[in-house]
């Protein structure tokens, strides 16, 4: 009888232990911020290529738009009421880790309007971009993230090693695109196939 509790002792602490890492490792993402974030980013960087280009005398329009809407989406998710939920491991790190990103990113965009030029600054941002990216390609288990987090890095070192802020603005949207967009898409595509199998599952087992 003393054996047989003990075996179930061990038994159940391994299922606790398996639970446990299942919560460590059970963080999803609908990819709808990447597709939000980096269509803003990509948009007015050619935007403002094609400012500099066409010969505006404002050709951070643009970016002074990206500005207002990004200040809109942030207080906005921070201030929307917060549906409860399971916590796991992993999204508890994250959500500090955004809020060290964006401290960082206003840091950064402050500095762009008093100390640094425009072509350092855009490099430091691809800089953080790259950071955001590896972080959560290790929390996903996603491999196109961090592709974009290489692309991103390659991306600020040519920033800095360019002259001409007209192309910083392409190298911008280039390493946006394949850091932001496509992995946004893929993780989007990902999602729904998820939850439709879900749904099917589901229905299955009602119709039993």
């Amino acid at each position: 009888m003393s054996e047989e509790t003990q075996l179930s002792k061990e038994k159940s602490l391994e299922i606790i232990e398996q639970m446990i890492q299942k919560a460590k490792s059970n963080f999803t993402d609908n990819g709808y911020g990447w597709l939000l974030w980096g269509s803003m980013i990509f948009i007015a960087s050619l935007a403002t290529f094609f400012l500099i280009e066409s010969g505006s005398d404002n050709i951070f329009i643009a970016w002074n738009v990206f500005g207002g809407l990004a200040i809109i989406l942030l207080a906005y998710g921070f201030l929307k009421p917060k549906r409860e939920s399971a916590k796991s491991y992993v999204s508890d790190i994250l959500r500090y880790v955004d809020i060290g990103f964006t401290v960082c990113l206003f840091i950064i965009i402050f500095s762009m309007n008093v100390a640094v030029s425009a072509n350092t600054g855009f490099g430091f941002l691809l800089m953080l971009y790259g950071f955001l990216m590896l972080i959560q390609s290790g929390a996903l288990k996603f491999k196109p993230l961090l592709i974009g987090a290489i692309v991103n890095w390659i991306g600020a070192i040519a920033i800095f090693l360019n002259t001409e802020f007209k192309y910083d603005m392409l190298i911008t949207a280039a390493a946006v695109f394949i850091g932001y967009i496509i992995p946004g898409l893929i993780l989007r595509a990902q999602f729904k196939k998820e939850n439709s199998a879900i749904r099917n599952n589901s229905a299955s087992r009602n119709g039993l």
